[in-house]
């Protein structure tokens, strides 16, 4: 009886967390929607019609070559011919990929070699030669006696359908004769800077330093907070060496033990004490029968700024919601934490936004600090503040399913946690935050897109 007439008064919230937990099962078993194909070889397909014939004396007086057949319509001149005959020199290795079809080899060189400024502190110790005869153009480092000591490479383009949290990234790979990994840097991407600053911080890419190629799958430790962004750093770097086996890598490395090569960024397991940690802020969220005092709250809101926020910098956005349907994985700690986030949304009129953003809750702490007790009334009223927020995010919505994936960093909390002093975005970040000790709330109830889902969500599976 008690069963039936829970069932009957939350019939919306229970269809919805069916469709929710349908989903989250999904991607955990099947990952994105929208995979792209991986990176193979290419090889000719032949048929009867295109397969090259041997002509000998007998059929043609010329001397012998392999040649495609040619159709004349009329025994004269040639000129007839569907397909020229003339033997043409052809180097298999001279065919370019798009990036490099208007680049001169100067220009490639340049290029290379000033990111290997970065790379390399003692850069005036080598010589550099250029190999642009493969479909991916490299250095080779050598010593001052000639002998060669690295390969240099860059994905460029080359690799697109490996995606960070904004897109795909520039990786630049510093190969030794031994097959060690000697340096992996981020050369270009439009990943959110504070994020790229925090793998950078943590020792992300001194881990590289002991990979080989040789070793087959190898772990790295994903940064927390940027999961996203090094899981696509470490497969780019992957998919780029086994592409560039067995040519050119073997040429000029020693891969006498190269075997399915892999290097796999993971968290450590420390994630579920953080997962766990997260969900006991949206329990206390979701408990409609304790009561929830004013001082219990504030207590949670400084939990929330300091650990989720300044330690981790894992505040949840709308994007996470979009990966699944553009290609990106995403790990098990940001699959659980979207689950917890939608599960609040249903069940809790927007648990997230109410007790567990870290960057809703710095401002509630401002507000609760605020000498100035201001209490003037919001220059907007509630009505254009739901359509202008609303708009926002229809626009930022459509801009990124579109592919302007740069727009999917229109998140204040990455800049403003992640310390970015030297970003634009960080002094908006922290003018926004000041200006709710006026216009208290301004950046949730005017600008956030993810508030706007949830409460869209909220709105209709309320009772």
């Amino acid at each position: 009886m008690i069963i039936s007439g829970f069932i009957s008064s939350n019939k919306k919230e229970i269809a919805a967390t069916f469709i929710v937990v349908a989903f989250f099962l999904f991607f955990w078993i099947n990952g994105p929607i929208f995979k792209q194909l991986e990176i193979v070889s290419i090889e000719s397909i032949e048929t009867k019609y295109s397969k090259p014939k041997l002509l000998n004396d007998k059929e043609n007086n010329n001397q012998k070559k392999f040649n495609t057949i040619a159709f004349e319509e009329e025994k004269n001149d040639g000129s007839y011919n569907l397909i020229d005959n003339k033997e043409k020199e052809i180097d298999t290795y001279k065919v370019l990929s798009k990036k490099n079809d208007y680049k001169t080899n100067k220009t490639i060189l340049n290029q290379l070699s000033k990111h290997l400024n970065f790379i390399l502190t003692d850069k005036n110790e080598y010589s550099f030669e250029l190999i642009n005869n493969y479909e991916i153009p490299f250095l080779l480092i050598k010593d001052k006696t000639n002998q060669l000591q690295y390969i240099y490479l860059e994905t460029n383009e080359l690799l697109e359908h490996i995606k960070g949290y904004a897109g795909p990234i520039n990786i630049g790979v510093l190969i030794n004769k031994n097959g060690l990994l000697e340096q992996v840097k981020h050369i270009s991407s439009k990943e959110t800077e504070s994020y790229l600053w925090k793998i950078k911080n943590n020792g992300y890419y001194q881990q590289y330093n002991t990979v080989s190629i040789n070793k087959g799958e190898q772990i790295v430790d994903a940064v927390s907070g940027a999961t996203l962004t090094s899981q696509a750093i470490s497969k780019t770097v992957s998919e780029l060496i086994n592409y560039i086996y067995p040519n050119p890598l073997d040429t000029y490395v020693d891969v006498d033990g190269f075997k399915n090569f892999e290097v796999e960024a993971k968290l450590n397991k420390l994630w579920i004490l953080h997962i766990c940690i997260i969900c006991l802020m949206f329990l206390y969220g979701l408990n409609k029968r304790l009561k929830k005092s004013k001082r219990q709250v504030i207590i949670l809101s400084i939990l929330s700024v300091i650990y989720i926020g300044f330690f981790l910098n894992n505040s949840f956005t709308y994007i996470t919601f979009l990966h699944p349907f553009f290609g990106t994985s995403v790990s098990m700690f940001t699959g659980l934490y979207a689950l917890m986030v939608l599960l609040g949304a249903i069940w809790g009129k927007n648990t997230y936004c109410k007790y567990v953003c870290p960057f809703g809750n710095i401002q509630r702490v401002i507000i609760h600090i605020n000498p100035m007790k201001t209490s003037r009334k919001f220059f907007i009223s509630n009505l254009w503040t739901k359509r202008i927020r609303g708009a926002i995010t229809i626009i930022l919505l459509t801009g990124v399913l579109l592919g302007l994936r740069s727009w999917s960093n229109f998140e204040l909390y990455p800049d403003l946690f992640g310390l970015s002093v030297f970003s634009v975005w960080f002094v908006v970040a922290v003018i926004t935050v000041l200006s709710t000790m006026i216009y208290p709330m301004i950046w949730c109830r005017l600008l956030c897109p993810t508030g706007s889902i949830l409460d869209t969500i909220s709105k209709f599976t309320s009772k």
